[in-house]
């Protein structure tokens, strides 16, 4: 017999296995990236992240001698944007996947 065009197949794993969370957005794998687009921008701005860090105590050790601060205080802005991103590409989840 023919399924009418309105019809949707059965799931199988019963009704309590439709409503069931999805493994990747429970436990500690919510705050680790899904997809592999995803994947290269967290590992991308967690390095941007890394070096902008380094990038603090540098220019710190730089304007010590200079008298200018500016520049550390664009280092700490950067490093919080790049470390914000770096979290939203670990924490946001693909929705065509």
């Amino acid at each position: 017999m023919a399924r009418k065009k309105n019809q949707k197949p059965k799931r199988a794993g019963g009704r309590r296995a439709n409503y069931a969370p999805l493994t990747h957005t429970v436990g500690t794998r919510k705050f680790l990236p899904f997809g592999w687009i995803m994947w290269v921008g967290w590992v991308m701005f967690g390095l941007l992240t890394i070096a902008m860090f380094a990038e603090i105590f540098f220019a710190a050790a730089s304007a010590t001698s200079d008298g200018y601060w500016g520049d550390v205080f664009g280092a700490v802005l950067m490093t919080g944007l790049f470390g914000w991103m770096t979290w939203l590409f670990g924490t946001s989840r693909l929705k065509d996947l």
